[in-house]
């Protein structure tokens, strides 16, 4: 354990000994504060709130036992150890300290080895709590975040469900009816609908987790964005044809290349390209473009679009995992409220960086950084 930054709170009321504890502590590395009554001790654990506090117990005004018991119950300070060094060696004032919330107790006259093998166990013991603790807040979210994910799925995936058991069921009924080609192309649609949100729900699902699990595999390359970007932009044209959405796309000619995964590349621009048409009202414009800026060694992708926006408060959990915002999808589509999540996450895992621009009733625009081909490293074959 590093003693680097670690600062202990030295209280007594005798000047001399503060001194003597104050340079065995820095000649150690620690860096100590001095207080020479309890009062004073609290005025610095209150504002410097050290790791660690040596407290004598006779001193004026307000003695140990009542200064370690004011630290306890004061919530701010209460995690602070505590460590009497005294004269007293009875049995009674040993158990008395160790009462009022004392981790430990040695008495005067003490060995230097001694004093910093105590404050370097209780240092140690004290770090490997709030590890424990950090690891507690995060296992908490983690729950928390797997159960509202087991009630957003239960709840996505009833409505296919249903939707699907609803065709089986109408056809069972009809067996004896031969149904006309517009019923039946009518009832694949929505059974292919359905279906293939339930895949959407089920792949992100995956994503996550091996994004969660640290299993998702980069495999960086030199990837072709004029290529790519067509390729998604080209994809979404009969979508956005249904709704009299124009896509604008403004590829220039020639080869912009990046130095990114292939598969993973095209699974953030089709998120990004697909929201915007998804989110899109009839009757309006969406704008693709790529542009290269060779100052910072990077090629952006701006996907403009003339849906409703993000309020603010969309804005701040706008990537977050099942982030349920304002705005809907205007075509009868779905939304998992994964995408975005996971899209971050691919886009941080390639060193590309992902963000929004927007205003509430004015459209949003993402934009996409990615490294370009310059920061390919060398060696590595095209």
């Amino acid at each position: 354990m590093e003693t680097l930054n670690k600062r202990i709170l030295v209280v007594d009321d005798v000047e001399e000994n503060t001194y003597i504890v104050s340079t065995i502590l820095k000649s150690a590395g620690y860096t100590p504060f001095v207080a020479n009554s309890g009062k004073q001790a609290i005025q610095i654990a209150e504002t410097q709130h050290p790791d660690l506090m040596l407290l004598d117990i006779n001193m004026p005004e307000m003695n140990g036992y009542e200064v370690c018991k004011y630290f306890k119950e004061t919530p701010s300070i209460a995690d602070i150890p505590i460590v009497f060094l005294t004269v007293h060696a009875d049995a009674e004032s040993i158990a008395k300290a160790f009462e009022t919330g004392a981790v430990d107790y040695l008495t005067k006259p003490f060995k230097k080895a001694e004093l910093l093998a105590r404050v370097k166990v209780h240092l140690a013991l004290r770090q490997a709590q709030e590890q424990l603790e950090d690891q507690n807040i995060h296992l908490k979210r983690l729950n928390d975040e797997k159960n509202e994910f087991l009630g957003i799925a239960a709840h996505d995936l009833k409505n296919p469900l249903n939707s699907i058991r609803g065709m089986a069921q109408m056809i069972r009924k009809r067996r004896d009816v031969e149904l006309s080609d517009e019923e039946v192309d009518e009832m694949a649609h929505q059974i292919e609908t359905s279906s293939n949100f339930m895949f959407e729900i089920i792949t992100n699902l995956l994503d996550v987790n091996k994004i969660e699990n640290g299993k998702l595999i980069v495999k960086p390359t030199n990837v072709n964005m004029v290529l790519s970007l067509s390729a998604v932009s080209d994809r979404y044209q009969v979508a956005a044809t249904k709704k009299n959405i124009k896509l604008n796309v403004d590829i220039p000619d020639g080869d912009i290349q990046i130095y990114a995964d292939p598969t993973l590349t095209i699974q953030v621009l089709d998120n990004v390209v697909s929201n915007a048409v998804k989110y899109s009202p009839h009757d309006k414009q969406v704008w693709i473009a790529v542009s290269l800026h060779p100052d910072k060694r990077r090629v952006r992708v701006m996907v403009k679009d003339e849906g409703p926006g993000f309020s603010e408060e969309d804005k701040k959990k706008l990537f977050g995992k099942f982030a349920r915002l304002s705005a809907k999808p205007t075509g009868g589509e779905h939304s998992t409220g994964l995408g975005l999540s996971i899209v971050k996450r691919l886009a941080e895992a390639m060193e590309a960086t992902i963000w929004c621009e927007s205003e509430l009733g004015k459209g949003a625009t993402f934009f996409v950084e990615f490294p370009d081909i310059s920061t390919m490293p060398e060696g590595v074959a095209d």
